[in-house]
């Protein structure tokens, strides 16, 4: 037989009803305890523990003051009997009789005023006047056989909840407060004068840092979840994609001398050009332009020295006696005019500008074509003389293939009838220097500012100084820092031509930054990967909302530096594409204060470009996983190939590798644009670009294409309306190679290696002149080589290693002949 006990879930009011004076006249059930027989044929015992022993007055409990209820499938048993009670005057015994069965269900045992009436006796609390229990606690069970109090839930209930979760101020104040009053009996609460107070304020502001800290760390750590720019770009370079920080604009101005004082005036390099402002002179004094200077969006200076005259303003073409002339698309060259003092004549090197001034449709000014500008650099002056005008100064000026005209210059034509003299439209002009975004702080020496005034903008560094506890990682008072690409205009060679210059590559962009102390300068660098332990450099760092901080090394990765040494800062400040200005923005060059009354003029013919935003974090997230893809070497003869035909002057390459005895050699046949030959100059270009790519121990051997003049006999027949001569003209011209310009059928750059030559797409070539009537082959095969079917074949199939040819040009036979045999027509 097993007893279980079974309480009245009220504690309190049982303690209370225990106690005086509510002893003494009321009483109620404290507990029960079932013991259940082993088996269904002995009978259960229900004993019933009062709080108190019935009072005086209260007539004694008979079997008829307990009932039974409950169960689902068993009733609850009907059949029990009161047993005498014993020495306890509390304790009262029901003894259940055998075999009446019982479920797992609830039943109720209640203390009743007799079978007829079920509210409980006038002496039993009402409240303590029934148990709920259960007849089969002693079964094995998965659940707590405790009863479930309403009063203990609601005990639990009211505990403090903390919520260890909470990562900011607030919630840390709150759970450290909530805490205390836990732990601390009659802890005062939230009062801002407690001491308590205050060191607990104290310890959730560290904790909030803390937890910052915490989570910048956990989410910095990533690419995919890093926020901020700086650490985007770090992770970017750990899987070697540089980050593309923007990069400042260029553009060329033209100056115009206006004055006699300002004859051969030298423009120093990094003069700074202003856009041009309403009823603003063209020439700024340099004190008013140190004033405004923090409040100038856009400021251009010049790449490099210029010495101005008056001449070079516009220079005319010479036409050799023509009424109308023009220079050709793809010209590399001029005559000009020249009316040059002593020291100021044209030299190679120079920028010239080559213009429409004119309309040549109806010669208006207005009208003139604004495209039609252009900028060469000069690569030879040659004087030359016109016998008809012995008296006349002319220079022929020459200039790169890089910077051929791009367009048809018309230089003068009769705009007006025959009669009337011809209308010039063009000039050229000198006085050109490149110019680049950003503005220098402070601004160059040349400008003769005070030193306060130089003070004045000059960027800082805060904290000013290294400090011994930490990393010195200072914030430039500035952002905006250009990127600027330098380059060098001391000779012909050493920068290249117009075209070139003007491009800015953004991956040649670096930081126009710079720092000085007082033993050496420091110099900015994309990284610091490859600095030494010695190297004086440093790591410019903009994030997203434009703030510039400067990273050090560490005595590792460059040199870190001495606690409390000071650094005076220079720097030029500008980039992104807001400077892509258009032609004409420019009106404003500033000179030092004793030359601002000089009439000098600047514009900038052409539009600036190149100005570029520094990259996206988007865009950053998307390249920097997939930068390892790009090819980078070359290992296999087509990727030789694949890095050739980036170069600027190749059509198409093939790479062939070959064992000479000593070492491996790549024979890189090269298809040049245009067909041009592959000169030593070319190869020596081409050997430099393939040199990062070259595999270590293999050597590249550069060859020109096998070229393969074609023999070809086309029997034309004209229309009936058609002239004859004009017809084979009009062919002649469509299937020769022709120019740039008006590329034919048989242009170079029309034919690839192997690429075969289809007879059905000649014959549609020459079909589409105006007046043919039709076209039949005749001849179609290799020059100077027995016919092998290739006309009944239809098609002439090169080797891999061979280019098509057919000139057409009668001095040089074996480049190709294109025979035409006419008929029809008139």
């Amino acid at each position: 037989m097993s007893a279980d006990r079974y309480i009245c879930c009220d504690d309190r009011r049982r303690t209370l009803l225990s106690q005086p004076p509510a002893n003494a006249s009321f009483t109620g059930i404290d507990y029960i305890e079932i013991r259940a027989g082993e088996t269904t044929l002995l009978p259960t015992f229900i004993d019933v523990m009062l709080v108190n022993p019935l009072p005086g007055a209260a007539p004694a409990l008979t079997t008829e003051n307990f009932r039974l209820a409950g169960g689902v499938r068993y009733p609850a048993p009907a059949d029990f009997e009161l047993l005498p009670q014993g020495a306890e005057p509390r304790l009262y015994t029901l003894e259940v009789a055998a075999g009446q069965l019982t479920d797992f269900s609830a039943y109720r045992l209640a203390i009743v005023r007799g079978d007829d009436d079920g509210a409980p006796p006038a002496f039993v609390d009402a409240r303590l006047a029934a148990v709920d229990f259960s007849f089969k606690i002693g079964c094995a069970s998965d659940y707590d056989c405790a009863p479930d109090c309403e009063e203990e839930a609601e005990a639990l209930a009211a505990d403090p909840v903390f919520d260890y979760r909470v990562r900011d101020y607030q919630g840390f104040r709150r759970l450290m407060l909530d805490r205390i009053a836990a732990l601390v009996p009659g802890f005062g609460g939230d009062n801002p004068v407690d001491l308590t107070t205050t060191l607990v304020e104290a310890l959730a502001y560290r904790a909030d840092q803390l937890s910052y800290k915490l989570d910048w760390v956990g989410t910095e750590a990533f690419l995919s979840t890093a926020r901020s720019r700086t650490s985007i770009a770090r992770h970017a370079r750990l899987v070697d994609y540089p980050v593309g920080e923007g990069a400042s604009a260029r553009l060329f101005a033209r100056f115009r001398v206006e004055d006699a004082a300002a004859e051969g005036m030298l423009l120093p390099a990094a003069t700074p050009l202003l856009l041009r402002e309403e009823g603003a002179d063209p020439v700024i004094a340099a004190s008013d332009y140190a004033r405004r200077l923090k409040g100038i969006a856009t400021v251009f200076e010049t790449v490099g020295a210029l010495r101005l005259w008056d001449w070079q303003g516009s220079i005319a073409f010479h036409s050799w006696a023509a009424d109308e002339c023009r220079l050709p698309r793809g010209a590399l060259a001029a005559t000009l005019v020249d009316a040059s003092p002593a020291g100021g004549a044209l030299a190679a090197g120079d920028f010239l500008l080559l213009a429409e001034t004119h309309s040549p449709e109806n010669g208006k000014a207005e009208d003139a074509d604004l495209a039609h500008r252009h900028v060469v650099r000069l690569t030879r002056v040659t004087p030359v003389a016109d016998v008809l005008q012995p008296g006349l100064k002319l220079v022929t000026v020459e200039w790169d293939q890089a910077d051929a005209l791009p367009f048809d210059l018309v230089i003068q034509a009769k705009v007006d009838g025959d009669a009337a003299p011809a209308t010039l439209c063009a000039e050229a002009a000198g006085n050109i220097m490149l110019a680049d975004h950003g503005a220098s702080m402070p601004p160059a020496a040349h400008l003769a500012l005070t030193p306060a005034e130089t003070d004045a903008v000059r960027p800082r560094l805060s904290p000013p100084a290294p400090f011994d506890d930490g990393t010195w990682r200072p914030i430039l008072d500035r952002g905006d820092v250009a990127r600027v690409q330098h380059i060098d205009l001391g000779g012909v060679d050493a920068a290249g031509p117009a075209a070139a210059l003007a491009h800015v590559d953004p991956a040649e962009c670096h930081a126009a930054l710079w720092l000085d102390d007082d033993f050496a300068g420091w110099a900015a660098r994309p990284d610091l990967l490859e600095s030494s332990r010695y190297s004086r450099d440093f790591v410019v760092e903009e994030a997203i909302d434009g703030r510039v901080t400067l990273r050090f090394g560490d005595d590792i990765n460059g040199l870190a530096p001495t606690v409390g040494t000071r650094f005076s800062v220079g720097g030029r400040f500008g980039s992104g594409r807001r400077a892509n200005v258009g032609a004409g923005a420019i009106g404003h060059v500033v000179l030092k204060d004793s030359i601002a009354k000089r009439r000098i003029s600047v514009s900038n013919p052409l539009g600036a470009q190149g100005g570029a935003d520094p990259e996206s974090v988007a865009d950053i997230r998307i390249h920097a996983p997939v930068a390892f893809r790009r090819q980078e070497r070359a290992v296999v003869a087509e990727d030789y190939a694949a890095r050739a035909r980036t170069h600027h002057e190749v059509a198409d390459a093939v790479a062939v590798p070959m064992w000479t005895g000593a070492w491996q050699t790549i024979l890189l046949y090269i298809d040049r644009n245009g067909g041009a030959a592959v000169d030593a100059a070319f190869t020596r270009d081409l050997l430099r670009h393939m040199e990062d790519y070259r595999l270590i121990g293999f050597d590249i051997a550069v060859r020109a294409a096998r070229l393969v003049p074609l023999d070809i006999e086309l029997m034309v027949c004209a229309a009936p309306h058609a002239l004859r001569s004009s017809v084979a003209a009009g062919v002649r011209a469509a299937l020769r190679p022709g120019g740039a310009d008006r590329p034919g059928f048989f242009h170079p750059d029309h034919f690839d290696f192997g690429a075969p030559l289809y007879l059905s797409q000649l014959v549609a070539a020459a079909m589409a002149v105006d007046g043919v009537e039709s076209v039949t082959p005749r001849k179609f095969q290799r020059f100077g080589r027995l016919a092998d079917g290739e006309l009944a074949a239809g098609v002439i199939r090169p080797g891999a290693l061979e280019v098509l040819q057919l000139s057409d040009d009668a001095s040089f036979p074996e480049q190709g002949r294109l025979g035409l045999v006419m008929g029809g027509g008139r």
